[in-house]
């Protein structure tokens, strides 16, 4: 079962960085694909806007920014170091602190995507591919699935914690679309490459630091 999950969570990475490289070569080169893509899922996620949902959104999205992220993942992180998790404590920080931002920003500045051009509910100051809210909480809470499934022993508890995660993931993601801020593709480049990081910080930490727990 633990070689099944394994081969899993590889396959899942190859696919991922498949998708980002396929998204980051439709963004640079225009590619009419990517207008469809980012139309399409736009109008869908976009066609239930109204006031009650938009406060929400407003105020869920900023879980994603740089600020609430990192003072949630040093919390989780120092309550790692407190119960003695001390390699898993590292595995999170180094994912949401040390490598989410960085990476983020460096292929932010070679793809240099402009924002769209809907009305933004939220302030943003950076380019838009790919969206740095679903990487960082791909890397943040992929970790903590990660982790959990490491440490928690009740096979109902991990399902529910990977559960809660996996819809931080797609809220986070869908409300940078929603706040008009970012094309979906810009979300599933975030979630793409946020993956992929995660499964070579993985490799790493398996390979080289004896596991995340």
């Amino acid at each position: 079962m633990k070689k099944q999950s394994q081969l899993g969570f590889n396959l899942t990475a190859g696919v991922s960085l498949v998708i980002f490289l396929m998204l980051a070569y439709g963004v640079l080169f225009h590619q009419t694909w990517i207008h469809t893509f980012d139309q399409y899922f736009g109008h869908a996620v976009r066609r239930f806007i109204s006031p009650g949902l938009s406060t929400f959104m407003i105020h869920f999205t900023k879980f994603g920014n740089f600020t609430s992220l990192l003072g949630f993942t040093v919390g989780a992180g120092l309550i790692l170091f407190l119960v003695r998790r001390i390699k898993a404590a590292l595995f999170l920080l180094i994912n949401g602190v040390l490598l989410a931002g960085p990476v983020n920003v460096l292929v932010k500045h070679f793809i240099n995507r402009p924002r769209p051009t809907l009305p933004h509910m939220v302030t943003v100051h950076s380019s838009s591919f790919p969206s740095g809210h679903s990487m960082s909480i791909m890397l943040v809470a992929g970790s903590l699935i990660l982790i959990a499934n490491r440490l928690l022993k009740n096979a109902t508890t991990k399902l529910i914690v990977g559960i809660l995660l996996a819809i931080i993931i797609l809220g986070i993601g869908i409300s940078r679309i929603y706040v008009g801020v970012h094309f979906a593709s810009d979300v599933l480049g975030g979630w793409s490459l946020g993956f992929v990081t995660l499964a070579i910080s993985r490799y790493c930490f398996n390979r080289f630091g004896g596991g995340i727990a």
